[in-house]
């Protein structure tokens, strides 16, 4: 399954450079390890264009309340 999910521009960058390889996401999408995710560039009023496409996800952190990890969100560890 493919996810595509709005990124706002810092995040964008960063997941386009290879220095953000993870994402902390609402866990509303039944995220699942082999999954991909394409980031839609997001200003906050629009979409600028942008994309990055078929990012996989390789781990989920979930059910980590103990940890400091919000109940309802999930990390997801990306591969690009």
């Amino acid at each position: 399954m493919t996810h595509e999910l709005k990124i706002l521009p810092q995040y964008y960058e960063d997941i386009l450079s290879r220095n953000k390889n993870f994402e902390l996401r609402k866990d509303d999408r039944n995220y699942q390890v082999g999954d991909l995710i394409t980031f839609r560039e997001w200003t906050g009023k629009k979409y600028t264009g942008a994309e990055i496409r078929n990012v996989p996800i390789v781990y989920i952190l979930r059910n980590a309340e103990k940890y400091g990890l919000k109940e309802g969100y999930c990390i997801l560890g990306l591969n690009r």
